[in-house]
């Protein structure tokens, strides 16, 4: 009987003993399992953080400061025009026009040769305030879309009318360049003024002999009627 009672004493202070343990081990067990959702949860927020600052940092790193947007918008000018005057050649026969075409294709050449190497040496055009991505692709596709429509007028036309639609267009292009380049040069970033200095003086050149040459085509044609 008293092993009985022992037994069941024995059981019951088993029993409540292990209830304040047993609370304890489930009040440990549910705290480690609320701690596991809060540190989840802490996880998930860090990882959240983490994910924004990658997604701006590459973000960041996609868009061209304004330095090497103005340079990438010039070297897009400068191929338009070297791809025109390459047009031009090919199509008159006309020997001061060719003159021209084949002085544009240099200087412009040159001109874009400036601009990659310093592309290439200039770090400080790394640094700086950026431009957004998506207004670089809608310049750049704008400035596709204006080369397209230019060579599909100017394919239209022969001889003397292609010659003086050749020399209308660069006239507007050339002025709508060296306003660019002023304003690089005055307001623009300092590192690439040097370049936009020595290229004023070529667009200069080039604008003022497609207007006395195209003077010279009308006055010529004048005189055949």
């Amino acid at each position: 009987m008293l092993k009985l009672r022992f037994t069941v004493a024995a059981a019951a202070l088993t029993v409540l003993t292990g209830l304040p343990v047993a609370n304890a081990q489930q009040g440990t067990n549910g705290g480690s399992i609320l701690d596991g959702q809060l540190q989840t949860q802490q996880d998930q927020t860090d990882s959240g953080r983490y994910e924004a600052r990658r997604t701006s940092t590459d973000s960041r790193q996609q868009q061209p400061t304004v330095t090497q947007a103005i340079v990438q918008k010039l070297q897009k000018a400068n191929e338009n025009e070297i791809e025109l005057a390459k047009m031009a050649m090919q199509k008159t026969d006309h020997d001061e026009l060719k003159q021209l075409t084949q002085t544009i294709v240099r200087d412009h050449e040159a001109l874009n040769q400036k601009l990659r190497q310093f592309s290439n040496q200039n770090q400080a055009g790394s640094q700086g305030q950026r431009v957004p991505a998506q207004l670089c692709q809608i310049a750049e596709q704008a400035c596709d879309n204006a080369m397209k429509m230019t060579k599909d007028m100017l394919t239209k036309y022969e001889g003397q009318d292609f010659q003086m639609a050749f020399l209308g267009q660069q006239c507007v292009a050339h002025t709508m360049m060296l306003a660019e380049l002023k304003a690089i040069e005055s307001t623009g970033p300092q590192e690439l003024q040097p370049i936009a200095q020595e290229a004023i003086s070529k667009v200069e050149k080039h604008l003022e002999k497609a207007k006395q040459l195209a003077k010279k085509l009308e006055d010529d044609e004048k005189q055949r009627s």
